[in-house]
């Protein structure tokens, strides 16, 4: 029943967002008491010192360390050891005493097919990570790598599990693994379009991070503030409590034709016109970027209309919090401006 309640309660919120949103007003929504910022830290970019900046963490609440570590079809967790603890010990460093969670996020195995289509893709890779959870040992050795390097959690980004028969495995061992996890905090990656959580699954699991982003629109432009709005209160549609769930922001720009490029911010934060736009000579493609004022606004919007936090993909692609045109230094102000 308490499960049934707290479902109900995300449904309705977000109507209430859905309709606040639409006449202009604001909702009728409490802000939690400690928002989050979340961001994916990607390991093989943090390998030097120099590469992460102590005052950003004043900032970050939570720290995802991202493509070092993986588990395959057997349950089997597989890690770049070298890259995995060099980045760790120079995220721990920065950080200090500040109370940050690290969380390992754990990429599951490819599929097995030939085929072009995309669809074919995603459910050759539905079976191989079926397999593993159901293997009966993925669980222990996921928490034997917690045990081992002392994280706060683990993270998953399966993000694209398109049959009910994937979602049904999904939802069972996310089940079964927070059984097992203790104290370990326990989060997934999920996109607005694609939610089939079970109401077990969605008690079970801590942070919901809403990529909100890859999407663009009719101008073409990446991730807009106006497409979050729209995506923003699915979660809760979906059933999953908006204190669980972290708003997507790209620290990324993708060309108007969304075609296969990823433009990192603070390469380009210094060509983009005053309407965000970027235009690449070399290939001949415009792209649309979220600015500092987009993301302070954006997180205006999760504070305001009770969500739990942000997260951002990903940390190395902004300047220093104390750049003045750091994207986390917008954050950073939003938050000021509403605690």
């Amino acid at each position: 029943m308490e499960i049934f309640i707290e479902r109900i309660i995300a449904f309705f919120s977000s109507l209430a967002i859905i309709f606040a949103n639409f006449l202009g007003v604001n909702p009728p929504t409490e802000k939690v008491e400690k928002f989050r910022v979340t961001a994916y830290v990607v390991a093989t970019q943090n390998y030097f010192e120099g590469s992460l900046h102590t005052e950003d963490f004043d900032i970050i609440t939570d720290a995802i360390l991202f493509g070092c570590a993986r588990f395959d079809s057997e349950g089997n967790v597989l890690c770049d050891e070298d890259t995995l603890e060099t980045s760790l010990a120079n995220l721990r460093k920065v950080i200090g005493d500040r109370d940050v969670n690290i969380s390992i996020n754990l990429l599951g195995p490819g599929g097995h097919t030939d085929s072009d289509v995309w669809e074919d893709q995603m459910e050759a890779q539905s079976d191989e990570h079926n397999k593993a959870f159901s293997s009966g040992v993925l669980e222990d050795n996921i928490i034997a790598l917690l045990d081992k390097y002392d994280f706060d959690g683990v993270h998953f980004d399966y993000e694209y599990p398109l049959s009910n028969k994937a979602w049904r495995y999904f939802n069972d061992f996310i089940v079964s693994l927070d059984k097992k996890l203790g104290s370990y905090t326990l989060g997934v990656a999920c996109s607005d379009w694609n939610i089939k959580f079970s109401s077990e699954s969605i008690q079970a699991i801590d942070t919901f991070e809403l990529m909100l982003y890859d999407m663009s629109d009719k101008n073409g432009r990446h991730s807009t503030y106006e497409d979050m709005v729209k995506g923003a209160p699915k979660s809760g549609l979906c059933g999953i409590p908006l204190e669980k769930t972290n708003i997507g922001l790209p620290f990324y720009a993708r060309p108007s034709d969304m075609s296969a490029y990823w433009y990192d911010y603070v390469s380009y934060y210094d060509k983009i016109d005053e309407n965000g736009w970027y235009h690449c000579d070399n290939i001949n493609k415009d792209f649309w970027f979220n600015t500092p004022d987009v993301i302070e606004k954006k997180t205006d919007f999760a504070i305001n209309n009770g969500f739990g936090g942000v997260m951002i993909w990903h940390y190395n692609c902004d300047l220093p919090s104390s750049h003045e045109y750091s994207l986390l230094g917008a954050i950073n102000t939003a938050v000021e401006n509403n605690y």
